[in-house]
């Protein structure tokens, strides 16, 4: 969690947010450079935001100065991210879900934060057509992370960044 100095730097939503994350998602956000563009958006979950979040991140990794080839995999495991959030973890369709996406303080990566609360739905079969997204998050990152509790789910992901700072 947040060290005393750290608290001070965040900003009061994200620290309280950060609180409730598993622990490889928390050290993601106190480790963030606020002080460069960063996304940070709650939303209600509805299949017509899809379009904005995916927007918001493009403009998040193009003010962030990532490569164009870094946008389009980042937009790309972010939107299946948030997309299974929205179809698996509310079925419903009643809820709340998190977006995240910063550079580390040294630059050296970016990293994007799904998270929900709502419930945990076992991948679908691949002979449906389907459940393939969980594999494809993690081929288009350098690191995928899956975690899944009480809470809800979080998925963080990582790319070591190419672009100059």
């Amino acid at each position: 969690m947040p060290s005393q100095e750290q608290d001070r730097v965040l900003p009061a939503a994200l620290r309280a947010w950060a609180e409730t994350l598993p622990e490889l998602a928390a050290d993601v956000v106190v480790d963030a450079d606020l002080t460069r563009p960063y996304l940070h958006v709650s939303v209600a979950v509805a299949p017509d935001r899809l379009g904005l979040l995916r927007s918001r991140v493009w403009e998040w990794a193009y003010e962030a100065g990532l490569l164009d080839e870094e946008r389009q995999d980042i937009v790309m495991a972010t939107d299946e991210a948030l997309s299974n959030a929205m179809e698996h973890a509310f079925p419903a369709g009643n809820g709340e879900l998190t977006l995240f996406a910063a550079r580390d303080r040294l630059a050296r990566a970016v990293h994007v934060i799904v998270s929900d609360n709502g419930t945990w739905a076992a991948p679908l079969s691949r002979a449906a057509g389907r459940g393939m997204g969980l594999a494809m998050m993690d081929q288009l990152a350098d690191v995928f992370d899956l975690h899944h509790d009480e809470r809800g789910t979080t998925v963080v992901l990582r790319w070591a960044s190419q672009a100059s700072v």
